[in-house]
């Protein structure tokens, strides 16, 4: 007599189809991870160095005790990031690729931990699909290319998440003991990661599985996490302006929150410069925030219907509420929002896009829907990668201008970036040497007043080019890296011819230009 035993079929995305070895095996997920950082890393040496990174070679280079007399006096919300990047450029050096490298690395890591995410929330049929959006997803390629903490602190914050959903479930001192060491980490490298712990705190309270004893744990690792980033947070606290101070009205936040927050990422055009709407990234950008925002909304709708809501309470507070809390303070107290602040939340709206995917019923709507959102992101990387995607920053191409064209001994003259009748320039475009300073090696810096490690600050001082302290007299050629459009070209012009001087050539590349003066 033959007996045959009943099987029983499952919905995808049950706990039992969580354990199938093939979704949850190490060698998937690693893989993915390496694409992630394999695409990140593209154009990772070509693409200029711009502001925020001339910051951090700025701070990475200097001697311990330098650094920390800085971050006393400004930028203290990136100390523990200075430190990490002081250790590394010293081994690595400053190359962009090197300095992009950890970032490029952090994609990797984030890849996976979307992978792994969807995998304890229960949806492991949906893993792969959202590591392949967050390979492609233009708020994280960016971050690749950063050398900023945006990447590390993600990468931090997502497997924070992961840790979060697993200690709620299966308790374990190690693990909030990890959750707590990840949350203080992503915190001190990142600011904002501290939204994540508010977010968190909405899923433990909306999670109907969760008993009291691991809420309790939860708000204990939180508190640590908290205590562990405290003194890089009140150190931040007695310095004035160290978020940003972004004047933008409701529309352009409406904007950023859509569109620019997880589907553009940076822009090749300048910061003071509105980009037209028929540029192929900028209409990629706005289709893939609608195709982005639907599947999120049906992840959602889908969630709702299915036993899918430990996934949504897991992920949807991560992606609301730190946008939510920022906005309203923005509006009503005082300007925050800068949708680049938000990228430690990136991995996770690629989570909640591949969930979309995955509530598509037929298996070709699917196949169309991811093929949608990755070439809908090509145009976008592309731009990204351009020479000059870091907001049209151009200091690459200017500094190989004077690479090829100086000589030991010449001078150079690095023009404001302010008109006025300041005694003292503090700003002017010296970041072009700091950022590349082989091509810089022997020229004569002819209005240097202070180094920025005699001002413990971000950039040194420069005496006016008409100032009787100028060195003009010195060279014989002079190369001026101004402004492509500068503020004091006129009274420049002026001294220079005053002084002998007569332009040979110019070189513009759209926010710098270079010109070559000498002696006839």
């Amino acid at each position: 007599m033959t007996t045959t035993t009943p099987t029983t079929t499952r919905p995808t995305g049950s706990p039992a189809s969580s354990r199938r070895p093939r979704a949850s095996s190490i060698g998937v997920p690693l893989a993915l991870g390496l694409v992630g950082t394999a695409v990140a890393l593209v154009g990772s040496s070509t693409v200029s160095l711009w502001t925020d990174e001339a910051a951090t070679v700025s701070a990475a280079t200097r001697s311990l005790p330098e650094l920390w007399a800085l971050v006393q006096r400004i930028d203290a919300v990136h100390a523990a990031y200075y430190l990490v990047m002081h250790l590394w450029t010293s081994v690595a050096g400053i190359s962009p690729f090197a300095l992009r490298l950890p970032s490029a690395i952090a994609v990797g890591v984030s890849v996976v931990g979307v992978h792994r995410l969807l995998v304890v929330l229960g949806r492991p049929d949906a893993a792969v699909v959202g590591a392949v959006v967050a390979i492609v997803l233009p708020r994280i390629t960016w971050m690749g290319i950063e050398a900023r903490s945006f990447g590390p602190s993600a990468a931090f914050a997502v497997w924070a998440t992961v840790l979060l959903v697993v200690a709620l479930r299966r308790g374990g001192a190690g693990r909030w003991v990890g959750y707590a060491a990840l949350l203080g980490i992503g915190t001190a490298l990142n600011i904002y990661v501290a939204l994540l712990a508010v977010a968190h705190a909405v899923t433990v309270v909306v999670a109907r599985d969760v008993t009291i004893r691991r809420r309790l744990a939860w708000l204990v690792a939180a508190a640590g996490g908290g205590l562990a980033a405290s003194p890089v947070v009140l150190l931040a606290a007695g310095q004035q302006g160290q978020l940003g101070d972004n004047r933008l009205g409701l529309v352009q936040i409406a904007r950023g929150v859509v569109v620019n927050q997880w589907f553009l990422g940076g822009t090749p055009t300048r910061v003071t410069s509105t980009a037209s709407p028929t540029e192929p990234w900028a209409l990629a950008s706005l289709g893939l925030a609608l195709v982005g925002w639907a599947l999120i909304v049906l992840a959602v709708v889908a969630g709702r219907r299915r036993d899918g809501r430990r996934a949504l309470f897991a992920l949807v507070p991560v992606l609301v509420v730190p946008t939510v809390v920022v906005v309203a303070y923005s509006l009503t107290v005082s300007p925050l929002y800068n949708p680049r602040y938000f990228t430690f939340a990136a991995p996770v709206c690629a989570a909640l896009v591949g969930l979309g995917v995955l509530a598509l019923r037929r298996r070709a709507a699917r196949v169309v829907a991811v093929v949608a959102v990755v070439l809908l992101c090509v145009p976008v990387y592309a731009s990204q990668r351009q020479v000059t995607g870091k907001s049209g920053t151009d200091w690459a191409e200017a500094s190989a201008v004077v690479d090829r064209g100086s000589a030991p001994g010449d001078g150079v003259y690095f023009a404001p970036l302010d008109d006025g009748t300041a005694t003292v320039v503090r700003r002017t475009t010296d970041n072009v040497e700091v950022t590349y300073p082989e091509a810089f090696e022997g020229l004569v810096d002819v209005t240097r007043r202070s180094d920025a490690l005699d001002e413990d600050s971000l950039r040194g001082t420069s005496w006016p080019l008409g100032s009787d302290r100028s060195r003009l007299t010195e060279v014989d050629r002079l190369w001026v890296v101004e402004p492509d459009d500068p503020p004091t070209g006129l009274e420049d012009d002026e001294v220079l011819a005053r002084e002998g001087f007569v332009r040979v050539s110019r070189w513009s590349g759209g926010m710098t230009a270079v010109e070559e003066w000498a002696r006839p």
